[in-house]
């Protein structure tokens, strides 16, 4: 025989098959493009999802650093940068200082002044885009809502004045500025910022110690932020620098900005991601598979009779993969395509889904990225497929024999059967088809069965955690309106005014709107009382700090705890977490009854500070002291309940109006709307 060795020919004979099996060609085709489609998608959504992730925590938490390390002092600032300047994996930092809270009823949002070099402002997202950051004493940068707030223009050379506290003390300081530099202010973030130049920090600012900044006084903290050369070894790095600077173990010290934790506890899921692709390869195999191997018996008679003229097997697989290549060649790039179509419409959906905070909604950044590796990984993965599925076709070619290759196509003979009387049904030919080839039925089914798989699993992967649970935690309204921020110096605690309260009653598409109204006040202590928290001292003191065990000592000496007194509103009321039984509202409005927390904080099961029907007596800032009946114990919404920790404290809750009459604070801390049916945008 003679041996052929002809490249051409056998392109020559690639092209006859592909001729001839014209449908066969199309069906491969979309299968191809479908597997190809999955892979892209599958990327491009999973890079959405941690893209968009990664820019709304950034947004959200004002930090674009890789790592951060905030309220230190000045010596341990000076030895974290030695410790920088020393490591080669840091491409560059930023320092600063904040030097306190602004202070002016025409701000109706947190403001800090700092100062920054241009990294930090860059990492705070609020360097300026007109202008630059101070370098005098008497400059100053903002963002355009504080110049809004002070009816300012938006120019630079502008004179502006500012209060700012300067100690925990509640020393002040006023200055005129120049503003030099100024950037869009944005309303979804935690604080906005004034920026002034270092030698005015360090001439006004508050000297802090270590043991303040433990206790909360962070007014002159140091900050430094850091950018690394690379991400693979985010982790290992920062704990290297904080090593390095000496860091207490009680102490937050350098720590990697969530944004870029993609290994932290609600990182991305990427075994979900390993599953499926798993499952879009076995799915793709197997149909792609079965193509192949159908057009291949199909064709089996023609490759016996090439092997017969001398063709080797190794040339006729070869001839099956030229085959398969030429219909991945058509089949990859449509799939490419459709699958980035499909990206960018999933995104939005996908990233919908990705909020990690109440607050989160209004600084969510939905990003849709396809860089070049997801085509080429999603090319190369739909390749591998092709190859594995055309495998045992490419076998069969190898090892067939022209007799075998005969019979295979004319089949072999049958025994006759009797006929059987009755009529034939389309379900007696389905089952009759299964039976003579039933291993081909099953990897069919199977192949379909792994396709609904893999779209499951995406369903999943997006939907795949408990909202109501979530909804249960931070919302227990649809809206919420606060001048809250991150830190109790910088927020206002009587931020929704009359006048908001005028306009949120007029909105027609709110269904109800609650208040919650905040006053810090004290409590002496009954028997019963002190006892209670006696019990918790003594089981928990080993794990409370030197400053927590001064403050039980100071609750003890004094015999007074503090009191986070709340007014509530009704639809506030009705969102109550209750221990026992619920209780009424037309009761409680009355202003003879008080409702009274419970502890779950220092025992698995609720400890209960008072009884209902026992007597509370609440004596005010203005000495006014008043009986109550306590009516029943509730929890208030985590979402709705002062924000601050506190260790000792009990929470007493009254009506709006009998707090207000009493308090002469009518300015809530927070409201909570609900909107119609229907009528939430």
């Amino acid at each position: 025989m003679v041996k052929v060795e002809n490249k051409e020919t056998l392109r020559l004979l690639a092209d006859r098959f592909m001729k001839k099996n014209r449908a066969r060609n199309r069906i491969l085709v979309i299968a191809i493009a479908l597997t190809s489609l999955l892979f892209t998608s599958l990327f491009m959504g999973s890079l959405s999802i941690i893209l968009s992730r990664r820019q709304t925590e950034i947004k959200q938490f004002m930090d674009s650093a890789h790592a951060t390390a905030q309220n230190l002092t000045a010596q341990e600032e000076k030895a974290l940068l030695q410790a920088i300047e020393e490591e080669k994996e840091v491409e560059r930092y930023g320092t600063g200082i904040f030097l306190g809270p602004v202070l002016d009823e025409r701000l109706g949002y947190s403001t800090e002044l700092r100062y920054g070099d241009a990294n930090l402002a860059e990492s705070f997202q609020c360097l300026p885009t007109r202008g630059r950051m101070p370098e005098r004493s008497n400059e100053i940068a903002v963002s355009s809502l504080v110049l809004d707030a002070f009816g300012l223009p938006h120019e630079t050379g502008t004179e502006i004045t500012l209060c700012w506290e300067v100690s925990p003390d509640g020393k002040r300081q006023i200055d005129d500025f120049q503003v030099c530099g100024f950037w869009e202010g944005d309303k979804a973030v935690l604080s906005q910022l004034a920026w002034v130049s270092e030698e005015y920090a360090k001439s006004c600012g508050y000297p802090v110690s270590e043991q303040e900044l433990k206790d909360g006084i962070y007014n002159g903290g140091r900050d430094v932020c850091v950018w690394y050369k690379s991400l693979w070894k985010l982790n290992k790095t920062t704990e290297s620098l904080a090593k390095s600077a000496g860091f207490q173990a009680d102490r937050e010290g350098l720590t990697v900005n969530p944004a870029y934790d993609l290994m932290g506890e609600d990182a991305f899921s990427f075994s979900s991601v390993a599953v499926m692709l798993l499952f879009i390869v076995l799915a793709g195999y197997l149909i792609i598979y079965n193509i192949f191997n159908i057009s291949v018996q199909t064709d089996i008679r023609d490759y016996g009779l090439l092997k017969n003229v001398g063709t080797t097997g190794k040339q006729l697989k070869k001839l099956v993969r030229m085959q398969a290549w030429r219909l991945s060649v058509r089949g990859i790039p449509l799939g490419l395509i459709l699958g980035y179509l499909a990206g960018v419409v999933m995104a939005p959906s996908l990233t919908a889904d990705a909020q990690i905070s109440a607050q989160a909604d209004a600084a969510t950044q939905t990003v849709v990225s396809a860089p070049p590796a997801v085509f080429l990984l999603s090319a190369l993965l739909t390749l591998f497929t092709v190859y594995l599925s055309s495998f045992q076709a490419c076998h069969m070619v190898e090892k067939v024999s022209p007799v075998e290759a005969l019979r295979m196509q004319e089949g072999e003979p049958v025994r006759k059967k009797r006929k059987k009387n009755g009529p034939v049904t389309w379900w007696g030919m389905a089952v009759g088809n299964l039976r003579r080839n039933w291993k081909k039925g099953v990897v069919v089914m199977l192949s379909i069965a792994l396709s609904l798989v893999v779209v499951d699993g995406i369903v999943m992967l997006v939907k795949g955690y408990d909202f109501d649970a979530y909804k249960k935690i931070f919302l227990a309204a649809d809206f919420q309106i606060d001048q809250l921020s991150g830190a109790k110096s910088t927020s206002r605690l009587q931020g929704i005014t009359p006048e908001v309260k005028e306009m949120l009653e007029a909105c027609p598409d709110s269904e109800s709107t609650g208040y919650v109204y905040y006053s810090d006040e004290t409590h002496a202590m009954e028997p019963t009382l002190r006892k209670t928290w006696e019990g918790f001292a003594k089981t928990y003191e080993a794990y409370w700090s030197d400053y927590e065990k001064g403050l039980w000592e100071s609750a003890k000496e004094n015999n007074r705890i503090s009191v986070h007194f709340l007014g509530i509103s009704q639809s506030v009321f009705e969102k109550l977490e209750w221990k026992d039984a619920p209780c009424s509202w037309e009761e409680f409005q009355t202003g003879r009854f008080v409702l009274v927390d419970y502890n779950n904080r220092y025992s698995e099961q609720p400890v209960s500070y008072y009884e209902p029907g026992e007597p509370f007596v609440m004596t005010y800032q203005s000495g006014e002291a008043r009986t109550y009946e306590v009516l029943g114990e509730a929890l208030m919404p985590y979402s709705l309940d002062y924000p601050f920790a506190d260790i000792f404290f009990i929470t007493v809750m009254a009506p709006e109006k009998e707090y207000i009459a009493r308090t002469g604070n009518d300015n809530a801390m927070l409201a909570a709307v609900d909107a119609k049916k229907g009528q939430d945008k």
